[in-house]
């Protein structure tokens, strides 16, 4: 967990800086929704799916748990389909097709 802070530090201080070097002016909006959201996604999306994806990995080791970066952008596009009106186009359909690709080749066996 220690090691996620820090990377989350790094993260934060790297994109300040590639913002104020590109000259973005740097704003914060103090709306109720905008501050339930950064706190939820913070705390579930940040800091508990780290530790969750820690548990995995000790669980089923690094190798397998790495199919979780795959298979994350899909869930995300059905979520967002889903919820949101996501409109499909090749694009979409490429991508998933090239993530589903990826697993099957990582997936397949060997030849001995």
């Amino acid at each position: 967990m220690q090691v996620n802070g820090w990377s989350m530090l790094y993260g934060a201080v790297f994109v300040i800086v590639v913002a104020l070097v590109s000259g973005a002016q740097l704003a914060f909006d103090f709306a109720w929704p905008y501050v339930a959201s950064l706190l939820f996604l913070a705390l579930f999306g940040s800091a508990l799916a780290f530790g969750a994806y820690m548990t995995l990995m000790g669980r089923i080791g690094a190798d397998r748990a790495a199919y979780t970066a795959v298979a994350i952008p899909i869930v995300a596009l059905l979520l967002s389909t889903a919820f949101e009106h996501l409109r499909w186009h090749l694009e979409t359909f490429s991508g998933v097709a090239a993530c589903l690709g990826g697993i099957a080749l990582a997936l397949r066996r060997r030849p001995t």
